[in-house]
């Protein structure tokens, strides 16, 4: 067995979904996988291309990034608002 025979090297990335960070004024920096990142910029292109009015878009995306991102205090008191509204 030689040196090019050899198991190959393990990858030092090991996240299996590669995730973009962006900056966001107001809202500090925003990672989203490669699947979020297509759909939050198929709905500002739906809304850019005026087949979504700009307000929905607004609202679907910001709605997707507040669900996707569990951690998110604006999100979990909203989440404990709604709970005792019931």
């Amino acid at each position: 067995m030689t040196a090019t025979d050899s198991a190959p090297r393990p990858r030092l990335h090991t996240d299996p979904t590669p995730t973009t960070r962006l900056p966001v004024p107001g809202l500090g920096t925003i990672e989203l996988s490669r699947p979020e990142l297509v759909y939050v910029g198929g709905i500002v292109a739906l809304g850019a291309l005026g087949l979504l009015e700009w307000p929905i878009a607004l609202v679907i995306g910001a709605g997707h990034l507040l669900a996707a991102d569990r951690s998110n205090r604006a999100a979990r008191e909203l989440g404990d608002a709604l709970e005792e509204a019931d």
